[in-house]
């Protein structure tokens, strides 16, 4: 070798002993069985990767991440991850396939699909999936599903369906389903459906059915039927029926049938009926039937019946029966018959009153009382006791003196 070659082999020695950090920077590393080859154009692991590096502050362009720790900056794959139990990528992470990560902090992108182990944290979008075995919180889009292990927080929107196997809170639209296995709270929109466990709370709306297995509060509807196990408390509407195995109060429509288990109060329209176990306060507005198992209070419209096994009291109106069981009193109006131990108020019926013990006036084309306190206006007025006025065609007083206990057109007693 000539003597100008050797001095030259000897500079370039004693730059590379010399220089040891930038010759790391600018060759390959070695292939091992963890991480995998890379190119890093950098000092201190800040600066450019290309390959499988585990650490960076930077950028970073892979084929496919595996065993990743931490890449701070934007981070490109083509591939889907490997296992990367431990890896944290912050700010931009993009992905042909998807780009995954323990933990993806920032802004996640990925053709396929998004992939977190335990967290995603910020925006993330994925053309067919979002997914997490953790938490999600911020804004995420797919064109097919978003899932989540956990919590959910934030703005969430899919193609087809929004699932959580914690809580969901903040806005969620979904084409088909929203499915929250811990409660839902904010605004939820499922194109056909929303099946939220536990609590259901703020602005739900469900294309064919809204089904929560826990209370419900807010503003909830549905093409077909809502349904809470539980009290159900704020406006409620379905095409068909509204259900809550509680208390409803509030504003309830069900397009056919309006049910409360426990009771309902507020303004309630069903289409055909109104049935609950318990009471029934408010507006009562019903083309059919209104049926409880308690007291009926309020103003109440029923189109064929109205029956009540306690007290009726205020305004009733049916064009069938109306029957208390306990008691009615107020403004009554059972255009085929009024019937109840005790009336008191006014009651008019086309046909028939019917009672043990009534108390102010009754119009109808046959009043029978056993102990009447007032007047009765009728074809026929019945009275086995009358403390008041008759006035019909024929007239009973069992408690008047013989000769005047049959009169027509009025009868008295005082």
């Amino acid at each position: 070798m000539s003597h100008a070659l050797r001095f030259t082999a000897g500079l370039v020695a004693i730059a590379a002993l010399g220089s040891p950090c930038l010759v790391a920077a600018q060759a390959p590393a070695r292939p091992d069985s963890t991480t995998g080859p890379s190119l890093d154009l950098a000092i201190n692991h800040v600066g450019l990767s290309i390959g499988n590096s585990p650490r960076l502050t930077g950028i970073r362009l892979n084929f496919r991440d595996a065993n990743v720790v931490r890449i701070n900056g934007i981070n490109v794959t083509l591939w889907a991850p490997g296992q990367n139990p431990k890896a944290e990528i912050n700010g931009l992470a993009l992905g042909l396939i998807a780009p995954g990560a323990a933990r993806l902090n920032g802004i996640a992108v990925g053709v396929g699909a998004v992939r977190a182990d335990r967290s995603l944290t910020g925006l993330g979008v994925g053309g067919f999936a979002v997914m997490s075995h953790g938490s999600i919180a911020g804004v995420t889009a797919s064109g097919f599903a978003v899932t989540a292990d956990s919590n959910v927080t934030g703005i969430n929107v899919a193609g087809l369906a929004v699932l959580s196997r914690g809580a969901l809170t903040g806005i969620t639209i979904a084409g088909a389903s929203v499915t929250a296995s811990n409660g839902a709270r904010g605004v939820t929109v499922g194109g056909l459906a929303a099946v939220i466990q536990t609590r259901l709370t703020g602005f739900t709306v469900g294309g064919l059915a809204v089904v929560s297995e826990g209370p419900t509060t807010g503003f909830t509807a549905a093409g077909l039927g809502v349904a809470a196990r539980g009290d159900m408390t704020g406006f409620a509407a379905s095409g068909l029926a509204t259900f809550s195995s509680g208390r409803m109060r509030g504003v309830q429509f069900g397009g056919l049938a309006v049910l409360g288990e426990t009771g309902i109060s507020g303004v309630t329209v069903g289409g055909l009926g109104v049935v609950s176990s318990g009471g029934v306060q408010g507006l009562t507005i019903t083309g059919g039937a209104l049926t409880s198992g308690a007291d009926v209070h309020g103003v109440t419209v029923a189109g064929l019946a109205m029956v009540a096994d306690g007290d009726v009291r205020w305004v009733t109106l049916t064009a069938g029966t109306l029957l208390a069981r306990s008691s009615a009193a107020g403004l009554l109006m059972g255009l085929y018959r009024v019937r109840s131990p005790s009336v008191s108020g006014i009651s008019v019926s086309a046909l028939q009153l019917r009672t043990i013990r009534l108390r102010g006036a009754s119009v109808a084309a046959y009043n029978s009382v056993r102990e009447q306190h007032g007047l009765s206006i009728g074809i026929f007025n019945d009275a086995r006791r009358l403390h008041g006025v008759q006035l019909g065609l024929l007239n009973r007083a069992d408690n008047n003196p013989r000769a005047t206990r049959w009169l027509p057109l009025i009868n008295a007693h005082f």
